[in-house]
């Protein structure tokens, strides 16, 4: 007597869906992150240079 794998089969598609699912959510998020991060470094850059050119121009802070 053999048992149908069936059952099985359809339990483990529907886990696959589920991972493909969560890994969409994950890769907006990624990207949503990868934005922040570029945003953050073009900050960082534009403060640099602005130190670089008070340092340069002699304007004193504070």
């Amino acid at each position: 007597m053999t048992t149908s794998n069936g059952p099985a089969i359809a339990e483990m598609q529907a886990q696959i869906a589920q991972l493909q699912e969560q890994i969409r959510t994950h890769e907006v998020a990624i990207a949503e992150l990868r934005e922040k991060e570029t945003e953050l470094q073009t900050i960082v850059s534009t403060l640099q240079e602005m130190e670089k050119f008070m340092r340069e121009s002699g304007v004193r802070r504070g």
